[in-house]
């Protein structure tokens, strides 16, 4: 573990030297102009991605920071989302009402105080009366007097470094589905409806509020999952009610879940499932008229990104965007040893979403996401200050997403028929072309060969692009339908490939 450390350190410390200017340049942008300058966020015409209304493309990059409220003290809120800001994240994941759990401590309780000592609801500490959240008069996002206070200052905190919110009301695996060890449910359909309207009122004027229904839970389950030990349950009135109340909060009227109205498209949710892929929001959701954009999870099972993303890609009564919402955590160990994710299977993760057709992605790091770690505890010697400089958390915002924008990323279709040799699981080789026919670009998830073809309609200048630290190497050319062996340069842990036309 040692030696990843100090790979690490040094990594960061590299990059930051680096990268200095261009994060500076960042910090200044995002503080005199706003992406929600380009109008609120829509689905694109075709449906697979998300835009803003002068149509101007949106890529989702976020990060998870799910115990940020109810953990963080305000200037700790400022130095998280100041790191985050300067990587350049375009999304904050966090929740309203979290169930504490995580980091090697204990869980719960159900109405926990946050670190100021507010709780979110009247009633007891661990009943809380969730239609009746606890708002005391007086107080303001600087001098908080009550829990809502504080979460008013994580929302301007975001707001004002250009990042947007994507806000669970709860975390529903622990508060309206039995998943969670000590869970009990705290919302009826009428409680759900009453909470969301409460948010959505006080949050309706920020324009850098995504909504994201779920958290970590199973809408439903058929029958008994003995691998689960999970006894049959329908949840989905409830996160439709959910939805429904929030609607009413933002706009003032009440459309139904299953209804076509235009109140829809001025709220954008999507829904955070469970990790059992292919259990994510299009089972459950996928034709409801409230949920904007389907939301994916994967834990462990990093064979499982590529196939449930296309699979959401290829859904068409309706076509929808696709978000992949949470995945393995970097340095996670999953029962595995400290380190087990490492950057490459970060890596691995974020492009095989948009090799798929997905419309963003969430990256997080093992000792952040909780925010309540100890040093040397669970979270493999860690705090999450220090997780702040997690070399993979700097490949997929600077490295990565600068190759998104310039590669067309909104453009790219699904398309395998530009490879053969495409190897499996993790390792799996994707390719796609772009909608203008102007490029075939093939990710190579590890240092192994593949055949690969010039479909495109005229001869192609070809590069590698190494992800890691974002070298360019030129090749030759393809001419119009060669097919050649391609394999990495020596060295490199992953790769890709670009067929490009002038």
């Amino acid at each position: 573990m040692n030696s990843i450390k100090t790979t690490t350190k040094v990594f960061s410390s590299f990059i930051k030297r680096l990268l200095f200017v261009a994060l500076t340049s960042l910090s200044l942008v995002a503080t005199s102009q706003t992406p929600w300058q380009n109008g609120a966020l829509e689905v694109s015409s075709n449906g697979h991605y998300i835009q803003h209304t002068n149509g101007s493309p949106f890529l989702w990059i976020a990060d998870t920071g799910w115990g940020m409220v109810q953990q963080l003290t305000r200037e700790e809120i400022d130095l998280y989302l100041e790191n985050r800001q300067k990587l350049g994240f375009t999304v904050i994941q966090t929740v309203a009402f979290w169930y504490p759990h995580g980091g090697g401590m204990e869980m719960g309780p159900h109405n926990a105080a946050n670190t100021y000592g507010f709780r979110p609801f009247s009633g007891s500490e661990d009943m809380p009366n969730t239609s009746e959240p606890l708002v005391v008069s007086g107080g303001g996002p600087s001098t908080p007097n009550d829990y809502w206070d504080h979460m008013d200052y994580v929302v301007q905190a975001i707001k004002k470094r250009g990042l947007y919110l994507a806000l669970l009301p709860c975390w529903g695996r622990a508060y309206i589905t039995p998943q969670m060890g000590g869970a009990q449910q705290e919302f009826s359909e009428d409680e759900a409806r009453t909470y969301g309207a409460f948010l959505g009122k006080r949050y309706q004027d920020e324009p850098n509020i995504i909504w994201i229904l779920g958290g970590d839970a199973k809408a439903q389950i058929d029958g008994y999952d003995k691998n689960a030990n999970l006894q049959q349950w329908d949840r989905r009135n409830i996160f439709r009610a959910m939805a429904e109340g929030i609607a009413l909060g933002v706009t003032g009227q009440r459309p139904k879940w299953n209804e076509k109205h235009s109140v829809w498209n001025k709220v954008f949710i999507t829904f955070h499932p469970d990790g059992d892929a292919p259990d994510n929001s299009s089972k459950w959701f996928h034709s409801d008229e409230w949920l904007t954009a389907n939301g994916v999870e994967v834990w462990r099972e990093l064979d499982q990104v590529y196939p449930t993303m296309l699979g959401d890609y290829q859904l068409n009564k309706p076509i929808k965007p696709s978000l992949f919402l949470e995945g393995s955590y970097e340095y996670g160990s999953y029962r595995h040893v400290c380190g087990w994710v490492t950057p490459v299977k970060i890596r691995r993760q974020f492009y095989q979403t948009f090799f798929a057709g997905g419309a963003g992605h969430t990256y997080g790091a093992g000792p952040i996401w909780s925010m309540r770690g100890i040093e040397g505890d669970y979270n493999c010697g860690y705090t999450w200050q220090q997780a702040l400089d997690f070399p993979g958390a700097i490949q997929i915002t600077n490295v990565a997403k600068g190759f998104l924008m310039d590669h067309k990323w909104h453009q790219w279709i699904p398309n395998g028929n530009s490879i053969l040799g495409i190897g499996e699981g993790e390792n799996l080789k994707t390719a796609v072309t772009t909608e203008s026919n102007d490029m075939v670009i093939v990710y190579f998830s590890n240092n192994s060969n593949c055949e690969v073809t010039n479909i495109l309609k005229k001869d192609a200048e070809a590069y590698w692009f190494y992800p890691r630290d974002g070298q360019k190497e030129n090749i030759a050319g393809f001419k119009v339908n060669e097919s050649r062996d391609m394999i990495p340069p020596n060295g490199w842990e992953d790769a890709i490939l670009v067929l490009r036309i002038d």
